[in-house]
């Protein structure tokens, strides 16, 4: 069964431009990992500081793996700087299609 995530970020005020800039460096490089299904980037409509990343991985592995690629524990090390407040939520299927 596959790990559906939502990572949850809100960015300093004023910092949006740039945690937006680093957010969108990882994506070529994850889409590319090995067991990556689904790896989209949101901005909440009505709280632009609030970035949501959907994901979906073959297997919580898979996820380990991305959490401990060099790209992405480069990006956690830069990330503090400009972030208010962060959740990451690896979640369990329950029922339902694609998110």
């Amino acid at each position: 069964m596959t790990t559906p995530v939502v990572a949850i970020f809100v960015a300093k005020p004023g910092a949006e431009a740039k945690l937006e800039e680093l957010f969108r460096a990882v994506i070529p490089t994850t889409l590319a990992e090995e067991g990556c299904i689904r790896y989209q980037l949101n901005r909440d409509r009505n709280q632009p500081r609030r970035f949501v990343w959907t994901e979906e991985w073959e297997s919580l592995r898979h996820l380990e793996a991305h959490l401990a690629a060099p790209h992405i524990t480069e990006l956690f090390a830069q990330v503090p700087a400009y972030v208010e407040s962060s959740e990451v939520i690896a979640l369990g299927r329950v029922d339902g299609g694609a998110a």
